[in-house]
């Protein structure tokens, strides 16, 4: 794990030092009641654990806010907007509002928007990791925050989360191909360093592997964010360079759409010279025919926020283990359609 061994909670500086988290909120908020010794000696162990004065503040207020913070690594994407909307259905039966920030697959974009919903008094948070969010962790764990993980988890820390089978999305989807004859099978790769993407890839070379065939590392093309330019441009290059390719595997449908365009613009066939099959099985499938792998979208953000308020819920309560993780990991389903 990242995190460092002196990120310590609230409650385990207060037990440290002797005194109440009341006596902390009085040296942060310069109150009376407190000596000038003791209010230096707290400032100066909060600093030192990269404690900011409003993250303490909000810390320290005792009363619920009723409002969660979700974070995305991106909104482009229709599967956060079914994601999102399972959430919202779960949040507004349990009274409980949204803020809502979105990180465009950047790490320190996610830690500002983890400070401002700290500071906005957010009793929990749902997060879509992104690469290097292990960095964003000793925030969590200093303010002892209620977290989910929704699509993608960091694998040095685990955490509660709601995730894909991705590894068997990838073995389905490359086997599916396989059994199309296909032995020169590109993947179109999402964001380096998540776990959805290194383990759909695990999957795609364990088909690989079972059907004797060896992993061509220069088939795998990582993109950075999921952007179809960025699809349509890697999948140019690959098929010029590569012209036996005759199938590509991609880490979502948005991306599967930029290999489409890439395709058609060389004026080849689908599936006839080149097929294409997707993950995720998004709304506009039925009308573009791609083949995909199917989650359930939409059921996915319902148990992220159904896990998250469980957490709220019984944050401090004796009888209820904060340490015990909560994870679902959905089945995914294969779709088949024209472009295999």
């Amino acid at each position: 794990m990242i995190i460092q061994n002196n990120s310590y909670t609230m409650k385990e500086i207060a037990k440290e030092l002797g005194i109440s988290t009341t006596t902390i909120w009085r040296a942060v908020n310069n109150k009376n009641g407190i000596s000038k010794k003791t209010k230096k000696r707290i400032l100066n162990i909060l600093k030192s654990r990269g404690y900011s004065k409003n993250l303490i503040a909000s810390h320290l207020r005792k009363k619920s806010s009723n409002t969660i913070g979700v974070i995305f690594s991106d909104i482009e994407n229709p599967f956060y907007a079914a994601a999102l909307k399972g959430i919202e259905k779960v949040c507004v039966k349990n009274g409980f509002n949204i803020i809502f920030s979105i990180t465009h697959e950047d790490y320190l974009v996610e830690r500002n928007a983890i400070k401002l919903l700290l500071e906005k008094r957010v009793d929990g948070l749902i997060i879509v990791p992104v690469e290097n969010s292990e960095y964003n962790l000793d925030i969590i764990e200093k303010m002892n925050i209620p977290t989910t993980f929704l699509a993608r988890y960091i694998k040095k820390y685990g955490g509660n989360r709601v995730v894909f089978g991705d590894f068997k999305a990838g073995y389905i989807a490359t086997s599916h191909l396989l059994k199309k004859g296909h032995k020169n099978i590109a993947y179109i790769a999402g964001p380096p360093k998540i776990s959805a993407t290194e383990d759909r890839l695990e999957g795609y070379q364990k088909a690989l592997l079972e059907h004797g065939i060896v992993f061509n590392p220069d088939y795998a093309v990582i993109i950075k964010k999921n952007v179809i330019n960025q699809s349509k441009d890697a999948t140019l290059k690959l098929l010029q360079k590569h012209k036996e390719i005759t199938a590509i595997f991609a880490y979502c449908d948005y991306l599967a759409l930029g290999s489409i365009e890439a395709i058609q613009s060389l004026k080849l066939k689908i599936p006839k010279d080149v097929a294409v099959i997707g993950c995720d099985d998004v709304y506009f499938n039925k009308f573009a025919g791609l083949t995909s792998i199917s989650f359930p979208k939409e059921k996915m953000g319902k148990l992220s926020a159904e896990i998250l308020l469980k957490q709220i819920n019984y944050q401090g309560q004796n009888d209820y283990n904060m340490e015990k993780k909560n994870i679902v990991i959905c089945d995914p389903k294969l779709m088949v359609r024209s472009t295999t």
